[in-house]
């Protein structure tokens, strides 16, 4: 169960974003940085630049991508787009955007991919890097084939879990986010998760489960969820105030049947603060039928809508945001800091007034 300091910071955001729509017509704005967009003070200042010129509350920071670090790391080499752009070894782009945000009024929310290790067989050169280290721990199909399109971590070997407890606990030791995003929280498909080492703990769960019969499906759904679990048993030891957000798909059966993501447990169990759902299909009906279907499951209306502006023509983008601005949703992400998508959303009644 959520407990009592959680369910207040929850209850007080969502009174927050209902001040500002009810009284400003406004609904809270937060774009997703490109790690291009990372690689330098000098763009770490024109994005919060923008961020100021059109009203983003909110900037998403990947700080871990392919197992690679945007961020002064013990854990994980130093990713190739600090290092191809030249960045400095002392350079630390979230250290930067944290205290230049607070002093500007923008929130700052780091993500971190867990699992996604490289996008093909062509792994880096670094040694240091997972894939190099401990090949063992990349998830395989039932043949016993690596998948490598992509390349993940597989959930359910256990020392490829102590390794990401290792990972958290670094990110929330050095940086205390209020909030930390994770993305490709799950497996990419079915036919991910016959790690050898993973079976190994498939065959141990089956034959101490009271469920019959216990499938391989149940196995890596648990295998999230109890690294869930060791996560916010390790944030809650560590004394630290940072709540988790998810940034999942619309769709609760598709996630659970295709990726694992028993998110709507993982909500109600208090194990993610909140969610962000993306849709990846954007047209009114769709937009219709997830929303009013996230409203029936969450039971609350301050989940965060993502999507992506410039898939969309003029036309479909009005017609999808009049959707969407007919629920009072708790805020707006996208993934592009396009200054006509952005001044399109200003139009639209989206991105608090400073």
């Amino acid at each position: 169960m959520m407990t009592v300091a959680r369910k207040r910071a929850f209850l007080i955001s969502i009174a927050i974003c209902f001040f500002f729509i009810v009284c400003w017509g406004a609904y809270p704005l937060g774009v997703r940085a490109n790690r291009l967009d990372l690689i330098s003070e000098q763009s770490l200042d024109q994005l919060l630049g923008m961020c100021i010129q059109f009203r983003v509350d909110t900037l998403y920071v990947p700080i871990v991508s392919y197992m690679e670090a945007l961020y002064l790391s013990d854990q994980l080499p130093r990713s190739n787009v600090l290092i191809n752009n030249h960045a400095p070894d002392s350079f630390d782009p979230l250290r930067y955007l944290m205290e230049k945000g607070r002093h500007l009024g923008v929130a700052i929310i780091p993500i971190v991919d867990l699992f996604t290790v490289w996008p093909s067989k062509d792994f880096p050169a670094a040694r240091k890097h997972v894939s190099r280290q401990h090949p063992e721990w990349l998830s395989m199909d039932s043949l016993g084939r690596v998948l490598t399109a992509p390349a993940v971590l597989d959930p359910g070997v256990p020392e490829a879990q102590s390794f990401l407890i290792t990972l958290l606990k670094e990110i929330l030791i050095r940086y205390n986010p209020l909030i930390l995003a994770f993305e490709n929280f799950g497996y990419p498909s079915p036919v991910y998760g016959y790690n050898p080492y993973a079976m190994k703990e498939f065959e141990i769960a089956k034959n101490h489960s009271y469920a019959r019969p216990y499938t391989m499906d149940d196995f890596r759904a648990d295998a999230l969820t109890s690294l869930l679990i060791r996560f916010n048993a390790l944030r809650d030891g560590l004394g630290v105030r940072t709540r988790f957000l998810l940034l999942t798909e619309t769709n609760p059966d598709r996630g659970l049947r295709e990726h694992f993501q028993d998110w709507v447990l993982w909500l109600n169990s208090g194990y993610f603060g909140n969610v962000a759902l993306w849709y990846w299909f954007m047209d009114v009906k769709t937009v219709r039928y997830d929303t009013l279907q996230a409203f029936d499951i969450l039971a609350n209306d301050g989940f965060i809508v993502g999507f992506s502006p410039l898939s969309l023509i003029r036309a479909q983008l009005d017609l999808v945001l009049q959707e969407i601005l007919t629920h009072p949703v708790g805020g707006i992400m996208i993934d592009t800091f396009s200054p006509e998508a952005l001044t399109l959303l200003n139009l639209n009644g989206i991105g608090l007034p400073r």
